[in-house]
């Protein structure tokens, strides 16, 4: 690979570019700094909403070197130069409650995020400490009421990481082509338009900046970055990530997100090599 031809950066932030504190580690810093003076666009894709990543950015430090925000999972595009946003393939109300039906007798609880709300089904000291970590006020309603009227991003559920099997298995007798659903961590699966991943996220990412596809590098850990890293010329995966992301990536490291990961692949690869 040769580092001339990488003109945008983009990583996931959950078990990529964070560590398990949900910090940036120094060499990430010093990393995307580096791109920058390159002339490299950098910034994020991420499962969270636009209205979380911007204020924890700024908190990090590195708002400085961030061009942009991929956000739920590649159905928002947002500009930092420019503060302007683009919203991709909502789900409708209707949609929304029949999943909320279908799944409501399980021990889950139905979260949707809107801006820096998380709005749920079932709220605890312990569900809002998880929130506030993720940038997020939670508030527990209704849902059946809340989602009247209401088109939304995605669905959340959340539930213990031994309780995934029973989601799984209930999720494959769910049938609605106006959705997808897929496991995000070992504790959510989700919802959203079939469009929405992604990979789908990159492709308005690349034509939004003018550039190739096959230009782009692209970090992540999660099944919900295979699209991602199947798509772009350079997908990496990081050392702990997922099966399904390490066999989508052209490169997997030999190091964890703990260990900087993507700040020491980001120098070896396109900052210190010779062009």
């Amino acid at each position: 690979m040769k580092n001339e031809t990488i003109t945008l950066v983009a990583t996931d932030l959950d078990g990529t570019f964070l560590d398990s504190k949900k910090k940036v580690p120094a060499i990430n810093r010093e990393a995307i700094s580096g791109l920058k003076d390159r002339g490299i666009l950098f910034g994020i894709a991420s499962g969270r909403p636009i209205e979380t990543v911007r204020p924890m950015i700024h908190d990090w430090g590195i708002e400085q070197d961030v061009s942009f925000i991929v956000g739920m999972n590649g159905g928002v595009l947002y500009d930092l130069r420019r503060r302007d946003k683009e919203e991709y393939h909502l789900i409708s109300s209707n949609v929304v409650l029949k999943i909320i039906r279908f799944f409501e007798d399980l021990d889950v609880e139905f979260h949707v995020v809107m801006g820096p709300t998380r709005y749920t089904s079932k709220s605890n000291e312990k569900t809002r400490a998880d929130a506030k970590m993720f940038g997020e006020t939670e508030i527990e309603v209704n849902m059946h009421e809340f989602m009247q009227n209401r088109d939304i991003n995605k669905l959340m559920m959340h539930f213990e990481p031994d309780y995934m099997p029973v989601v799984l298995e209930r999720a494959s007798h769910f049938y609605d082509d106006r959705v997808v659903g897929f496991a995000t961590s070992d504790t959510l699966f989700e919802y959203v338009d079939p469009h929405i991943n992604k990979g789908f996220g990159m492709k308005k990412l690349a034509k939004h900046y003018g550039v190739p596809l096959e230009t782009i590098m692209a970090f992540g850990d999660a099944p919900n970055d295979q699209e991602m890293l199947g798509l772009v010329g350079c997908g990496v995966c990081m050392a702990n990530g997922s099966k399904e992301s390490k066999m989508n990536a052209r490169y997997v490291t030999t190091l964890t997100n703990d260990e900087g990961a993507v700040g020491h692949f980001i120098k070896e690869y396109l900052l210190e090599k010779e062009k």
